[in-house]
C-alpha cells in the first residue's frame, strides 16, 4: 500500500522501455526479471517508480550460428474450486425461513410452499442423478401451476447452473518460435508467439481469447566507439464473448448464482429455450475487444573514451483499442411471467399427469397443462437491442539520454557518475457510438438499425520530465556508497508546483572482504550489510485534482424551439495540490554460506507517504459536490522480507534447489481525516482494520423462558429490559436471567427487520463494555459500544516455497504459495447466510449446517431471509462469520525430461525437452466449503475494476486450475 488516492502499481520496464502490463510480454522472450523496491535503487527511474520497478530483460543473440527455438504448450483449465451450491436442501432452508415469519409462499418467478417442497422431495428421490442438463423441462413432472393461483408457477426440479454455464477443461494452445544469433558485428533476435484460449463460459461457444506476439531486436557495432540498436514489438490481443447485456458491473458469473435452484435452464418440452442466463448467452451475438500494441525503439551508445559513454534511446508506443458490441433481442419461453394454459389444435384444454404425459381430464391425478409463453421479451431499443462501437488510441513518446563516466584511482577507489534526462508524454483519444432498434438481429450493423443514435468521446494527455544524477563509490569493493538526485516535473500539478527535487542514498559494507572474515570462508562465503534512504515523488494520481472542470450536456428543456445546453457547476477543487512524497528507509543483509550453496536475504523497511491526497474535512454534499482533494496526512508502512535459497549437486548427479520467502507489513494512517467514526481512516488507524461485534455463540432453547408447549415466549419489551425497547417492533423472545440472577442482555438494537426477533439458533453477541446492552455506542472509535477491531483485510504473513530437482535429464519442480492471515467481511449470497432466501442461490455449506432444534451445534444461524440487505440481524459484521482468507496453494507442479544430447543430435537438434505441469490444482483454505476462492475478494473483470458484480464477495471470474503438457526444441 503506497497511496490511498494514487495507484500502487509498479513501473514495468521491458529492456528499459515502459510497457502497460506484463501480460503484453511473451514469456519465452524473457531472460531475467529484477524487482527494485527501495527508493535508492528505483529513484533513477523517476516519479513513475514511486511504488517500485519491475525490470524485464529479453534474450539477445549469442555468438556463433543461429539458434532456433520452438516450444508449445497444450493446457486444459477448470475452476480451481468447485462451486457447491444447495439444491433440495436449499429449499428446506427456504421453507424454514418462510415458516419462521409466518409466510405461506416464497419466490418470485417460481414459487415455493410447503406442499410444493414435499413434491420437490419426491422429485428428488425419483429423478435426482437421472435427469441432466440435456433433458428438457417438462410440465407436470418438473413444475406445475395451481389453478387457484394461475399466476404462480411452482418448481419441483432443481437445477445446477454449473452444468449449463461452465465448460470444463477448456483448452488453450500456445506456440513459440524464436531465432537468434550474430552476423558479423550484429546481434539479432526475432520471436513469434500465438495463444488461443477457450474460455470457460459454456453457452454460445463465443468465449475465447487470442494473443499474437512478434518482436525483433537488433544491435550493431558500427565502429569500436559507436553502437546502434533498435527493436520492434507487436502484440495483438482479442477477447470475444457473448454479448448478452451492456452492464459492466455484472456478468454471467453473477447471474449463475443469483437465483433459486428452482429456476430452469435449458429447453422446455417443446424444444424452446427457457429464459435464463444460459439462454441469453447461448443466443447472444458475439462481442469483441481488440487491442493492437506497437512498441518501436531506436538507440545508440557512443564511447567517448574507454571509461566514458553516452546512451540515447527513443521509444514510440501506440495502442489501438476497438470494442465492438453487437446486440440482439431475445426470444424464449418466458419463465419470468405467468404461464399460459395449453390448448390442443381444436382449442380444448390439455391435461397431463405427474410424469408430464398427456391424459384425459378424468384420469386420476390429471392436471390442467400450462406452457411458458414463447415470446420476444426484449422491447425494441432496450438493452441489448443496439449496435455499439468504441475506439481508443493511446500513444507515448519516451526519450532517455544519459552519460556514464567511470573513474578508478589506483586500485582502491572506484567511482561511477551518471547524469541524464528522461522525458515521457502520453496522449489518448476515444470515441463511441451506439444506435438502437436493430432491423436484423442476426446481422447487427449501424445501417441496419433505426433507433436513437448516441455517442461521446474525449481526449487526455499528461507528461513528465526529469533530470537525474547518480554517483557510485567503492573502496576496495568493501565499502560502497551511492547517491541520487532528481529534479522532476509533472503536468498533473499546477504550474508553480510542477517541479520538485528528490534525493536518495544507499551504503553497503561487504564484510566478507575483510581480512578477519577470511578464516570463516567457505562457511560464510559472502556477507554484505546495507542500508538506504530515499524520497520519490508520486504522480500516479488523477490529472485534474486542481482543475475545476465543468461538464456540458443537452438538457430536456426547450427554448426558442431548441433544447437548452446545460453546463454543470464547477467541480470543487483545491488549487494548490502538489506531489505526494514516498520516503523509504531500508536496512538489510545479503549472505551466502557453505561455499555459496546457501543464501539468505533480509530486508527491514519503513515507507512513509507524506503529503498524501485526501478529502477536505468538514464538507457535506449540500455544497453541491464531493469534497476537494488536497495534500494532507501520511501513510506509514513498516515491514520486512526474508528469503532463503539452497543449491547442491550430489556426486551421483542429483541436483536440488530450494527457495523460500516470507514477508509481512502493516500500514497506519495519520492526519488523514478528522473523523473518528468506526471504520474511518482516523489518526493512527491500521489500514484494512475491520470493526464489528464479537460473537459469543448461537442462542439455544435453554437460554429462553419456554411456555407450556416448550416454545419461546414472544413478549413486549419494557424500558427495564432494554433502553432499545421500541426496536424490532417492540417485542422479543423472553430470556432467562443469568446464573447469578442478574438480568439478561437483550439485542433488540440489532433487530433490523420487523419480522426478526433474536431467538433460538440466532447469534448471541458479547457485551464487551458490560453495560447490559448490545450496541455500537455512538459509532466512534472513542465510544464503540460493543464493537471492536475483529480483523484486517490486508494480506499478512505472505510466504512461498519453491523446490526443484534434476537427475539424468529428468527435472521436477513444485511451488507453494500462501497467505498466513487475512480476513474480509463478505457480502452477497455466497458470503452471508440468509442473504436472499426467497429468491436466491445458497451455497451448500449454508444449507447443510444451519441451526435447527435437531442440529443445535451448527455453525450457521437459524434460517431467515434478509431480503438482499447486507449486515443486518444475524449477519451484523461480527467475528464468527468473518471470512478467513488465509490459504496454502500449490501454484505449480511440473515434471520434465530432456533427451541426452547425443540422442537429440541424431535428429539434428541441440536440445529436446518434454514436460507436463499442473497449476493451481491443490488449495487448502478455511472457508468451510464456501464457493469463494481465497485469492479473490470482489474481483475485477475486463469491463470494470470497481463495483464488479456489485462487490458481492466471491461472485466473479474465479481462479482457474490447469493441466498442461508441451515440447521444447532447439535447433
Amino acid at each position: 500500500m503506497a497511496s490511498i488516492t494514487g495507484s500502487s502499481s509498479p513501473l514495468i520496464l521491458l529492456d528499459n522501455v515502459e510497457i502497460p502490463s506484463i501480460l503484453y510480454v511473451n514469456p519465452d522472450d524473457i531472460e531475467s526479471i529484477t524487482v527494485l523496491k527501495d527508493a535508492a535503487a528505483s529513484s533513477i527511474y523517476g516519479a513513475k517508480a514511486s511504488t517500485g520497478v519491475i525490470l524485464i530483460t529479453t534474450k539477445t543473440g549469442a555468438a556463433g550460428k543461429p539458434s532456433i527455438n520452438y516450444s508449445n504448450n497444450f493446457s486444459y483449465q477448470n475452476l480451481s474450486k468447485k462451486f457447491e451450491m444447495g439444491t433440495i436442501n436449499a429449499l428446506k432452508y427456504s421453507i424454514d425461513a418462510m415458516e419462521r415469519v409466518g409466510a405461506t409462499v416464497y419466490g418470485a418467478f417460481y414459487s415455493l410452499d410447503k406442499a410444493s417442497y414435499e413434491k420437490a422431495k419426491e422429485w428428488h428421490d425419483k429423478y435426482a442423478g437421472k435427469l441432466g442438463p440435456d433433458d428438457p423441462t417438462v410440465y407436470g413432472r418438473d413444475w406445475y401451476v395451481d389453478p387457484a393461483f394461475p399466476t404462480r408457477k411452482y418448481g419441483l426440479r432443481t437445477y445446477d447452473p454449473y452444468d449449463y454455464m461452465i465448460r470444463e477443461w477448456a483448452p488453450t494452445r500456445t506456440h513459440n518460435v524464436s531465432i537468434s544469433g550474430t552476423a558479423g558485428k550484429t546481434k539479432y533476435t526475432t520471436s513469434f508467439a500465438a495463444v488461443d484460449q477457450s474460455g470457460m463460459l459454456k453457452p454460445g461457444n463465443k468465449d475465447n481469447f487470442t494473443r499474437y506476439n512478434a518482436a525483433l531486436r537488433l544491435s550493431t557495432d558500427l565502429t569500436d566507439y559507436l553502437t546502434v540498436r533498435g527493436g520492434l514489438m507487436y502484440v495483438n490481443r482479442i477477447k470475444t464473448y457473448p454479448y448478452a447485456t451492456n452492464s459492466t458491473t455484472a456478468d454471467p458469473w453473477l447471474y449463475m448464482y443469483r437465483w433459486s435452484s428452482l429456476y430452469p435452464m435449458g429447453y422446455d418440452e417443446r424444444g424452446y429455450p427457457i429464459r435464463s442466463p444460459w439462454s441469453e448467452n447461448e443466443f447472444a451475438n458475439r462481442a469483441s475487444m481488440n487491442r493492437n500494441y506497437v512498441n518501436a525503439n531506436i538507440g545508440t551508445t557512443l564511447k567517448l573514451k574507454n571509461n566514458w559513454k553516452v546512451d540515447v534511446d527513443y521509444t514510440f508506443t501506440t495502442e489501438d483499442y476497438k470494442w465492438d458490441r453487437r446486440g440482439t433481442r431475445f426470444t424464449a419461453a418466458n419463465s419470468w411471467v405467468a404461464a399460459r394454459e395449453r390448448r390442443d389444435a381444436a382449442g380444448n384444454p390439455v391435461y397431463v399427469n405427474s410424469e408430464g404425459k398427456v391424459v384425459s381430464a378424468g384420469d386420476p391425478g390429471a392436471m390442467l397443462a400450462y406452457d411458458l409463453a414463447y415470446e420476444t421479451y426484449t422491447a425494441n431499443g432496450s438493452n441489448p437491442d443496439h449496435i455499439y462501437q468504441r475506439s481508443e488510441n493511446r500513444f507515448k513518446h519516451t526519450l532517455n539520454a544519459f552519460t556514464t563516466y567511470d573513474l578508478n584511482l589506483n586500485t582502491d577507489h572506484a567511482f561511477k557518475f551518471i547524469v541524464g534526462s528522461n522525458l515521457v508524454t502520453n496522449n489518448e483519444k476515444s470515441h463511441w457510438t451506439q444506435r438502437t432498434n436493430l432491423l436484423d438481429i442476426t446481422n447487427p450493423q449501424f445501417d441496419l438499425a433505426v433507433g436513437e443514435i448516441t455517442g461521446g468521446g474525449g481526449e487526455a494527455w499528461d507528461a513528465q520530465l526529469g533530470y537525474f544524477g547518480r554517483m557510485n563509490y567503492a573502496f576496495r569493493n568493501k565499502y560502497l556508497f551511492e547517491g541520487n538526485v532528481r529534479y522532476d516535473g509533472s503536468s498533473k500539478f499546477p504550474k508553480e508546483l510542477k517541479w520538485q527535487w528528490f534525493s536518495s542514498m544507499s551504503a553497503g559494507w561487504v564484510v566478507s572482504e575483510e581480512a578477519f572474515m577470511q578464516a570463516l570462508n567457505p562457511a560464510i562465503s559472502f556477507l554484505k550489510l546495507r542500508g538506504s534512504w530515499g524520497v520519490i515523488g508520486n504522480q500516479a494520481v488523477p490529472p485534474d485534482l486542481y482543475v475545476s472542470n465543468m461538464t456540458s450536456s443537452e438538457s430536456t428543456w426547450i427554448a426558442n424551439g431548441a433544447k437548452v445546453i446545460a453546463i454543470g457547476s464547477p467541480a470543487i477543487r483545491y488549487p494548490s495540490v502538489f506531489w505526494e512524497k514516498l520516503e523509504t528507509l531500508n536496512g538489510g543483509l545479503d549472505a551466502r554460506f557453505l561455499n555459496n550453496k546457501l543464501g539468505l536475504t533480509v530486508d527491514i523497511y519503513k515507507r512513509t507517504t507524506k503529503d498524501m491526497f485526501g478529502a477536505l474535512s468538514g464538507t457535506t454534499w449540500t455544497i453541491g459536490g464531493s469534497a476537494p482533494q488536497l495534500n494532507k496526512g501520511s501513510l506509514v508502512t513498516k515491514g520486512y522480507e526474508i528469503s532463503v535459497d539452497f543449491n547442491h549437486r550430489f556426486e551421483n548427479g542429483l541436483g536440488i534447489n530450494l527457495r523460500a520467502n516470507f514477508d509481512d507489513a502493516k500500514s497506519r494512517v495519520y492526519g488523514y481525516t478528522d473523523s473518528r467514526i468506526q471504520g474511518s481512516l482516523h489518526d493512527g488507524a491500521v489500514y484494512g482494520d475491520i470493526w464489528g461485534y464479537v460473537t459469543d455463540r448461537l442462542f439455544q432453547l435453554d437460554d429462553f423462558v419456554l411456555d407450556a408447549n416448550g416454545k419461546p415466549q414472544l413478549v413486549t419489551l419494557t424500558p427495564e429490559m432494554t433502553k432499545y425497547y421500541t426496536n424490532g417492533g417492540g417485542r422479543t423472545y423472553l430470556l432467562k436471567n443469568n446464573p447469578d440472577g442478574s438480568k439478561p442482555v437483550y439485542q433488540t438494537f440489532l433487530e433490523n427487520s420487523a419480522s426478526f426477533d433474536f431467538g433460538p439458533g440466532d447469534v448471541k453477541f458479547k457485551d464487551l463494555n458490560g453495560d447490559g446492552e448490545i450496541d455500537n455506542g455512538d459509532g466512534t472509535v472513542d465510544n464503540p459500544g460493543d464493537r471492536t477491531i475483529i480483523g484486517n483485510s490486508t494480506p499478512r504473513y505472505n510466504y512461498g516455497l519453491r523446490f526443484g530437482a534434476d537427475y539424468k535429464g529428468f527435472d521436477f519442480s513444485i511451488f507453494f504459495q500462501g497467505v498466513g492471515a487475512r480476513k474480509i467481511w463478505g457480502e452477497g449470497f455466497l458470503a452471508q447466510a440468509g442473504w436472499h432466501v426467497s429468491d436466491g442461490a445458497m451455497p451448500a455449506t449454508f444449507v447443510n449446517d444451519y441451526w435447527t432444534p435437531d442440529n443445535p451445534d451448527a455453525f450457521y444461524p437459524a434460517a431467515y431471509s434478509n431480503g438482499g440487505t447486507a449486515n443486518i440481524n444475524n449477519m451484523q459484521i461480527q467475528s464468527r462469520y468473518l471470512l478467513d482468507m488465509s490459504y496454502l496453494r500449490i501454484k505449480q507442479l511440473s515434471l520434465g525430461y530432456t533427451l541426452p544430447r547425443e540422442t537429440s543430435q541424431k535428429v539434428k537438434l541441440d536440445r529436446v525437452r518434454i514436460y507436463t505441469s499442473l497449476e493451481n490444482f491443490f488449495t487448502w483454505d478455511k472457508l468451510r466449503g464456501l464457493p469463494i476462492d481465497p485469492e479473490e475478494v470482489s474481483g475485477y473483470s475486463m469491463f470494470n475494476t470497481s463495483n464488479y458484480n456489485m462487490n458481492r464477495a466471491g461472485v466473479g471470474v474465479p481462479t482457474y486450475k490447469s493441466a498442461s503438457f508441451g515440447l521444447q526444441l532447439t535447433f
